[in-house]
């Protein structure tokens, strides 16, 4: 479905969601039987992006999965995620904003877990998720106050000491835009944190076309660099900017590998144990030392602040 090209190059160029610049070189070409696009390189930012974007419309976008949102409901993965991954993020945003009690609002908050977390340390949570099937959970299991929507559909009457965009940016056809929206919701003095995957990881190196790229649901590739750029083309300090592992993306892409390993993919991630995922860390801890981590965490504010 998605294959490699060379000296392939679009007639007329393109405008870079990032840097704006010109854009006409292909990099990849992806068919599915039913949609076509070609992933396209900038050479002046080195922003990775699909045209046109695999789903237009803007309600088809949403995930309504479950499974995969709560770690496949493994308990010793989401204990793990919790306290190592969101335990930084927690620690970094208190280092930036001092003291106190903050609003928060999760952008894609999926099932809520993660929001849960940041409510379980002190911050007044709200979210917004599009699928209304993980919003519900988000409200029942939870508790959380959720807005069943896109962003873009709806004008929030708050505005927040944090926003999150957890895994969004790289849906989205135009990321700067929804970075302004994200923006303009943040109280004076406080702070956007952006997770998304990073298309510059050692499993994309091994893997190649056989990575994890999550068609046809991502649209953009970000690396840490890209991902400044567009921080700083929108107004945005970059306070702090790092990589953090995971092994998920990898079963997947071995199978991709393997004759006739399409059909071990569900059944896996149906009985997904940590033990299984063993076999992976130690290329997820070279990738780590080499920062060729699988996702990037930007924390940013406004440049005047």
């Amino acid at each position: 479905m998605l294959k490699r090209t060379r000296n392939h190059y679009h007639d007329v160029p393109l405008r870079c969601p990032v840097c704006t610049a010109g854009v006409n070189e292909v990099r990849y070409i992806y068919d599915d039987g039913e949609r076509k696009s070609k992933i396209f390189k900038c050479n002046d930012c080195g922003f990775m992006f699909a045209k046109p974007i695999f789903i237009e419309e803007l309600e088809e976008r949403q995930m309504d999965s479950v499974a995969d949102a709560e770690f496949f409901h493994n308990e010793r993965l989401k204990y793990l995620y919790e306290t190592i991954i969101i335990g930084k993020e927690i620690r970094n945003v208190r280092k930036a904003m001092g003291p106190g009690e903050f609003s928060l609002l999760d952008i894609g908050c999926g099932t809520g877990w993660s929001t849960n977390v940041w409510s379980r340390n002190g911050f007044r949570v709200t979210a917004v998720e599009p699928s209304e099937a993980r919003a519900r959970i988000a409200r029942e299991k939870y508790g959380i106050e959720v807005y069943s929507d896109y962003l873009e559909n709806i004008d929030l009457p708050d505005t927040y000491d944090v926003v999150i965009l957890r895994q969004v940016l790289e849906h989205m056809e135009e990321p700067g835009t929804m970075i302004a929206k994200a923006k303009a919701l943040l109280n004076p003095g406080g702070v956007l944190l952006i997770i998304v995957p990073n298309i510059n990881s050692i499993g994309r190196y091994i893997f190649g076309t056989k990575w994890a790229w999550v068609l046809p649901y991502h649209c953009n590739f970000f690396t840490p660099k890209t991902l400044r750029k567009l921080m700083t083309l929108n107004g945005l300090y970059t306070m702090s900017c790092y990589q953090t592992p995971s092994p998920l993306f990898y079963p997947v892409s071995l199978f991709r590998s393997l004759p006739g390993g399409e059909g071990l993919i569900k059944g896996f991630y149906d009985k997904l144990s940590t033990v299984a995922l063993l076999p992976f860390v130690p290329i997820v801890f070279v990738g780590y030392i080499l920062n060729l981590s699988e996702n990037i965490t930007i924390i940013a504010r406004h440049k005047t602040e």
